[in-house]
């Protein structure tokens, strides 16, 4: 079919993906009236962006695109990376029949639910902070790049899930899995971090007694050798020795450097690539529009990091406090992984939003705390 279809059925098509995906929204995020109008202009906001990036793959090079055309195609392996991507949308364009549009919708209530579930796990304190504080959930690249046809809607659903599990959810250890084999078959690599950061929350911080740790320590430690060992393979590493793993870095630090969006970081020092790889573009670093409205945003929040960082006096204890610590690791090894293995900004300003959702509520927490311990001593 071709992908710009517009008929009957298709419109019909369009109607039910956006109610169906809503209703599961709606079912998922809310729980008290409270929740209603939140709920309902998050899948406004994230569903508005999704058509905005649709029409932007109409005019600018994407993935998504090639993701719909080889989807129409037969015969999909159901394993980790690209692969997956064409055998998940195959489902709405083999047995939906779905349009390139309808396709990006499907996509778009895989992120929509990741937001959502990012909403939930930053309620408890966003009820008890100003009302404005609630824009943190509106920020537009967090919504344009996960309501694309690709894998940067999964990975960020897998990361808000991942988050939600550990921080709000009864269910953490099932939710948890569920989160890790979303990011596996996505960004094996990503999912490996995240049971490593598991294994150095279990081992300084977990509450479980020392024998039952010293008895499933080897499990985990099995789960992540296999897990590495797949990622090595994954990204053609043919051994993990200090002398591959650096000249890989170095590789990847080098590579992409050809476009207008691309720096040389391997110039750089270890604080300055990961204060590049979240923030910047900068307002003055913009070369076109598109930059230039990353560069705004880039801009706001490194304000709100650095509003919370001088609240809060840079005390970021709490970072290391039970299962928070599990969600830190995860957001430092993950940003230090790509901040020092990625040269292009653009690769950057979709793919940090595997572990922006996590940094953004570890420094809110923490600075709802802040306020709560403040209001205590000076009531």
């Amino acid at each position: 079919m071709n992908e710009f279809t517009i008929d009957f059925y298709q419109n019909i098509l369009t109607l039910l993906i956006i109610i169906i995906s809503f209703s599961i929204v709606f079912l998922v995020g809310v729980k008290d009236k409270h929740d209603i109008n939140k709920v309902v202009a998050i899948f406004i906001w994230h569903t508005f962006f999704s058509i905005v990036y649709f029409v932007y793959t109409l005019s600018n090079q994407a993935d998504a695109r090639k993701y719909y055309r080889v989807s129409l195609t037969n015969g999909f392996d159901f394993s980790p990376g690209t692969k997956f991507i064409y055998y998940i949308t195959s489902f709405p364009t083999q047995i939906l029949d779905a349009s390139y549009i309808n396709t990006a919708l499907f996509y778009n209530f895989i992120g929509v639910l990741g937001l959502v579930f990012l909403y939930k796990s930053l309620k408890y304190s966003l009820v008890r902070l100003p009302w404005y504080w609630v824009f943190v959930l509106f920020i537009p690249s967090m919504s344009f790049w996960s309501g694309g046809l690709g894998k940067d809607a999964i990975s960020f659903c897998a990361t808000c899930l991942f988050l939600y599990a550990i921080t709000t959810s009864k269910k953490t250890t099932l939710l948890a899995f569920i989160s890790f084999v979303m990011m596996f078959m996505v960004r094996p690599h990503i999912a490996a971090l995240m049971l490593v950061s598991y294994v150095i929350y279990f081992v300084i911080q977990s509450k479980t007694h020392l024998v039952i740790k010293a008895l499933i320590l080897p499990f985990i430690g099995i789960g992540v050798f296999l897990s590495i060992g797949f990622v090595q393979q994954y990204i053609g590493l043919e051994d993990a020795s200090l002398d591959n793993v650096t000249g890989y870095i170095d590789e990847r630090q080098v590579s992409n450097l050809g476009g207008g969006s691309s720096l040389d970081i391997a110039s750089m020092s270890y604080p300055m690539q990961m204060f590049t790889y979240v923030f910047r573009p900068l307002p003055f670093e913009a070369h076109n529009i598109v930059s230039l409205v990353t560069a705004i945003e880039n801009t706001a929040i490194l304000f709100l990091f650095l509003y919370i960082l001088l609240k809060i006096k840079f005390d970021l204890k709490i970072f290391v406090q039970g299962k928070l610590l599990w969600l830190f690791m995860y957001a430092f090894l993950t940003c230090t992984i790509l901040a020092v293995t990625t040269a292009n900004l653009g690769i950057a300003t979709r793919q940090k939003w595997m572990f922006m959702p996590v940094l953004l509520y570890l420094l809110i927490f923490a600075f709802y705390q802040y306020r709560t311990n403040n209001n205590r001593v000076n009531p």
